[in-house]
């Protein structure tokens, strides 16, 4: 009979593969439209079913990838245009994927949609 303890280390290790491919699969998703080089803030959400709020808070305004970002936004890869409240973000299709590729494993993808 198997205990609960490995059980639960079962259970952990299923939930983290399944997470790793869905997040995998999700970057690797963004490599397929060669049509457009950019994509806005709106669709890179849409392709790592996650919310807008979910891509400002957790990639473009969180600290922690500050210097990445402001990288990306000195080099022309991301470009934010303020209309009020809202701001509209472009980025480089091959700059978010490197991004996502180096610090995916960084991201709280079980928080949020």
């Amino acid at each position: 009979m198997v205990g609960t303890d490995s059980l639960s280390a079962l259970i952990s290790d299923i939930k983290k593969s399944i997470l790793d491919d869905l997040r995998d699969e999700a970057i690797i998703k963004l490599d397929q439209d060669v049509l457009s080089p950019v994509i806005s803030k709106h669709q890179l959400a849409k392709e790592l079913c996650k919310s807008d709020k979910w891509i400002k808070d957790n990639i473009f305004e969180n600290p922690k990838f500050s210097t990445d970002i402001q990288s990306m936004l000195d080099e022309g890869l991301i470009q934010m245009t303020a209309y009020g409240e809202k701001t509209r973000v472009i980025v480089n299709r091959k700059a978010i994927k490197k991004f996502l590729d180096e610090h995916s494993a960084e991201l709280p993808w079980l928080e949020g949609v």
